[in-house]
């Protein structure tokens, strides 16, 4: 037998127990002779094992205790049933402790007795004890078999120990033990659940040159690690040699093949795969179903997702609350509350009662449908016991964090306080939501002091938590405050993010403070790697102070960075051009920015109008009107105007500029094109053509 590596130091019951086996040996231990089976010991054997078939082995366990109390002796099948029972409810102490007895007693040992030791160390996670134990007694006293190196093997892979799990199968094969299918099927099962399927292919090919004949559980495990790899053809070709070699694929077989063939959006196979399940007499389970109906919504095939809940209830399979929540989910994300509701109804009409996750999905459906009163509704209905579901803080937190977003703070305070009441307790998420409801209204005393109570009750600010005071406090030009939180997060030892540096930046930047945006810049430089935004940013601090080497500059740093100018970065550059009067660098930058092959917005058109308007330049005016018009970009009010100016300076005829101005209302019920308001024009006067 192959020396395996040193395991580490064995427990204290393993240690008495190899003790007795060695105190045995030295007695030249030998079994008593059969006596006469006592009826009350056979029948007290009879109750343990029955009550371990039914699956009961605490039940089983109380049995022999009280057969133990009537004084007679316990047989060997009872006492290894009895270690058994220790083993699944994951006692291995009192499982040495009755090897120990049945030694003591004087009752033969056996490779049972050894297999079943190494398994109750196994279960209860105790994988080197288990290897040191197998060591000590396998080689001086309890011979192994197969069934000893499978239970190995099989604990090491589970606890992804799969090195390890190699030695033994090598020192298995230089043994005198051939590995069976069970062997196989462990090493399979784990090298695809680690990833490493063309190693468990390489065993397959093993067991047909060995001919081991290899099972629909040996296939379906490599089906299914085929399948999480990506490699769904390879896994379909294993399905046709199954039905080749006369194997009969299982329901597992199916659906992992039919989970990854949806996942790549083969709606063609997944069908025909259902057929064949039909057609077998394999009835597709509900996780199945649900499955594919949370993946065709997730393309969009809403249509074809009604369809297959409706097959599924067609083919006799209930679906389950789970299934009813993908729908629901999916429709409210869609916009479609109503039918959600309505679905609601339908799943509660067939007897499906709606769980918490039911009525949290809605309640967040109906906040981002602007529909509060209604989610409001919905938690008082929860709170009455209808269907017998009570809200969770995540009910609470939702409603609240749409009313501090839609301006009703007090509202969401007196919801807490309500939930408070009724015995729920603030988690981090209620105390953050509130903290930034009451930034939004300016209420920055308080919210400091929500911060101190929350301290106070053990809940540590969180990365979350500063995220939210930083970003609010920035939106309304709180710089100071906002960057004293960004000290204060390192202090307790968190690392503001890449988002929370670029809000202070912009909201520093907007208030022309361009030598502090550049010092943030630079300490940030130092922990993240700065993206488009933060050098966007930078780039408009240095626009608005007019400090145009600045800005060429940053740009070529984002280039060697490998960071590519966006739409924003030209748009805030030609901006400030526009407004420092240099037209002709902003028309340049403007052309570059097309041979880009970026697109131009309404901003960067608003600028230019206007720096050419000012120029005078209208010839520069209709062109860019017709790129707008190629481009069909979208109009606001601010534009139409600035349009009408522009046209209308160039305009000697009174009459027709008291016509244009017509048009300047037009934008203001919804935005339009630059071809609808061209065709207007024109419609109006050929002068304009």
């Amino acid at each position: 037998m192959a020396q395996l590596k040193p395991a580490a130091l064995p427990t204290r019951s393993v240690t008495s127990l190899i003790s007795c086996f060695s105190r045995a040996e030295k007695t030249k231990f030998r079994p008593l002779r059969a006596a006469a089976i006592n009826p009350l010991a056979s029948s007290c054997n009879s109750r343990v094992h029955s009550f371990l078939r039914a699956g009961d082995p605490t039940t089983a366990i109380s049995a022999y205790k009280d057969f133990i109390n009537t004084g007679i002796t316990p047989l060997y099948p009872t006492l290894t049933s009895l270690i058994h029972c220790f083993s699944l409810t994951k006692n291995p102490k009192l499982s040495f402790s009755t090897a120990g007895l049945i030694l003591k007693s004087g009752h033969p040992v056996d490779t049972l007795l050894l297999n079943l030791l190494i398994k109750a160390l196994c279960q209860s996670h105790q994988l080197d004890e288990a290897i040191e134990f197998f060591r000590q007694v396998a080689r001086r006293w309890i011979p192994p078999d197969v069934i000893t190196y499978n239970t190995l093997i099989h604990g090491l892979i589970k606890e992804k120990r799969m090195e390890r799990a190699m030695e033994l199968w090598e020192d298995m094969a230089e043994g005198d033990f051939q590995p069976n299918l069970v062997s196989y099927t462990i090493l399979i099962d784990g090298f695809c659940k680690n990833g490493r399927v063309d190693e468990a292919s390489g065993l397959l090919n093993e067991m047909r040159n060995k001919g081991v004949d290899a099972d629909v559980v040996v296939y379906s495990a490599l089906i299914s690690g085929l399948c999480d790899a990506g490699r769904v053809d390879r896994g379909l070709e294993l399905f046709k040699e199954m039905s080749e070699k006369g194997i009969s694929p299982n329901v597992v077989t199916f659906s992992c093949l039919i989970n990854a063939l949806q996942k790549a959006g083969r709606w063609a196979g997944v069908r025909e795969l259902l057929n064949n399940m039909v057609e077998q007499g394999i009835k597709p389970e509900v996780f199945t179903y649900t499955g594919l109906i949370d993946g065709l919504c997730k393309v969009g095939k809403e249509k074809e997702a009604m369809k297959m809940f409706d097959l599924m209830v067609e083919k006799g399979v209930e679906p389950s609350t789970v299934t009813y929540n993908v729908l629901i989910n999916h429709l409210c994300k869609e916009g479609m509350i109503d039918d959600a509701l309505a679905f609601m109804e339908k799943m509660s009409d067939r007897g499906n009662v709606p769980d918490v996750v039911t009525y949290n999905t809605l309640i967040l459906g109906l906040c981002e449908a602007n529909k509060m009163r209604e989610a409001i509704k919905m938690l008082d209905e929860m709170l009455e016991g209808k269907h017998g579901v009570e809200p969770d803080i995540l009910t609470f937190n939702t409603i609240m964090h749409w009313l501090c977003k839609r301006g009703g703070v007090s509202r969401a305070f007196e919801l807490q306080k309500m939930m408070v009441e009724r015995g729920y307790d603030c988690n981090l998420m209620t105390y953050n939501v509130l903290i930034g409801g009451l930034i939004k209204i300016r209420k920055f005393n308080a919210a400091m002091e929500l911060k101190k109570e929350m301290v106070g009750k053990g809940l540590r600010p969180n990365s979350f938590t500063y995220s939210i005071m930083i970003n609010e406090l920035s939106k309304l030009g709180k710089v100071d405050d906002a960057e004293r939180l960004l000290s204060e997060m390192g202090d307790h030892g968190l690392s503001p993010s890449l988002l929370d540096y670029n809000t202070l930046m912009a909201s520093m930047s907007k208030g022309g403070m361009k030598e502090r945006v550049m010092s943030l810049f630079s300490d940030m430089s130092e922990k993240l790697t700065p993206d488009v935004v933060s050098f966007n940013t930078l780039i408009d601090a240095a626009g608005r102070h007019g400090d145009f080497e600045t800005v060429k500059l940053l740009v070529s740093v984002m280039f060697r960075r490998g960071l590519s100018p966006d739409r924003i970065t030209y748009s805030t550059i030609i901006n400030r051009f526009v407004k420092s009067g240099k037209l002709e660098e902003a028309k340049k930058l403007f052309e570059e920015m097309i041979s880009s092959g970026l697109s131009s917005d309404v901003v960067v058109y608003h600028a230019l109008l206007n720096g050419f308007r000012e120029k005078g330049e209208m010839g520069e005016v209709i062109n860019l009107l017709h790129q707008m018009a190629s481009n069909d970009i979208s109009l606001d009010v601010k534009m139409v105007q600035t349009l009408l100016d522009c046209l209308g300076s160039g305009m000697e005829d009174h009459e027709l500029l008291k016509e244009l101005h017509k048009f300047s209302g037009l934008s203001s019920k919804a935005p339009f094109s630059v071809n609808k308001l061209t065709k207007i024009l024109q419609k109006s006067s050929s002068k304009l053509q």
